[in-house]
């Protein structure tokens, strides 16, 4: 889609923003040009499934892949190089006190080591700008899926009652148990600083069976946030210094996310 056809989409929808029609991609200074938005389905806030074009520089960037895709003609091909910090598909922000289910795919490649230095962020639900002054022990703002060293895990940040923030760190996976396949997500979440919040999340490698790795109950968020947390995927490594391989690539596709009137089978992967 050209800069003169994106003008033109943005008077049709007039009202909605472009964020909202085609979803916010932050690849670092690297911009995607067209992101598939599916809203068909009963329940389904949003999606992003298709590209067809990207625009990148030598630092980071994403790219149609076509060999290796979860499901459809393309996937989200993400790779940062040492110079640079992250590629990653930013969505809308959430309600907080509201119940969502979400899906999504992440690949990752064989060449991943169990013993690579540094981290790698594959999924992010941010929260900013968040209150001022607020510490999170976890890093990062918000709650991430993460690398450390041989595993995949969630860190869940929220209110911890009498304590502003706490972290709970859920290891989910061995990197071994992830690399050379598809491993799908599917996640439904109520985002709330109260105890009546809950996160359960299921992962499914390759064609095996739906696991679920999390059943969190009580707080998920705070609610002294100005909204809810928004969802990224793709890849985050913190410093255009990074350690470890460069550069790092990481493949995305079939994120779904639903309201509270959806369920697993409306986004599963």
């Amino acid at each position: 889609m050209t800069v003169e056809n994106c003008n033109k989409f943005a008077k049709v929808w007039k009202r909605r923003s472009l964020r909202t029609a085609l979803g916010t991609i932050f690849l670092g200074t690297a911009l995607f040009a067209s992101v598939g938005i599916h809203q068909s389905h009963a329940g389904i806030i949003e999606s992003s499934t298709e590209i067809t074009q990207s625009r990148n520089k030598g630092c980071s960037g994403m790219e149609p892949s076509y060999n290796i895709k979860r499901a459809g003609q393309t996937a989200f091909k993400h790779w940062v190089n040492r110079c640079g910090e992250r590629s990653e598909i930013e969505k809308n922000k959430t309600k907080i006190g509201e119940t969502y289910w979400y899906g999504w795919s992440i690949f990752i490649p064989t060449d991943w080591k169990d013993n690579d230095a540094g981290f790698d962020i594959l999924n992010q639900f941010g929260a900013y700008p968040t209150k001022k002054g607020r510490k999170h022990p976890c890093g990062g703002i918000g709650s991430k899926i993460s690398r450390k060293g041989d595993s995949v895990g969630f860190d869940l940040q929220r209110s911890g009652g009498s304590v502003d923030a706490v972290c709970t760190r859920f290891n989910i996976a061995k990197v071994a148990e992830l690399r050379g396949q598809w491993t799908d997500f599917v996640m439904h979440v109520k985002w709330t600083g109260n105890q009546d919040g809950f996160l359960k999340l299921w992962l499914k490698t390759g064609n095996g069976n739906y696991v679920q790795k999390i059943n969190h109950q009580g707080a998920t968020f705070w609610n002294d946030e100005g909204t809810g947390p928004y969802f990224k995927m793709g890849l985050y490594k913190g410093n255009p210094n990074f350690q470890g391989p460069a550069p790092r690539v990481v493949y995305t596709d079939e994120y779904r996310l639903g309201d509270a009137n959806s369920g697993f089978g409306q986004v599963a992967p």
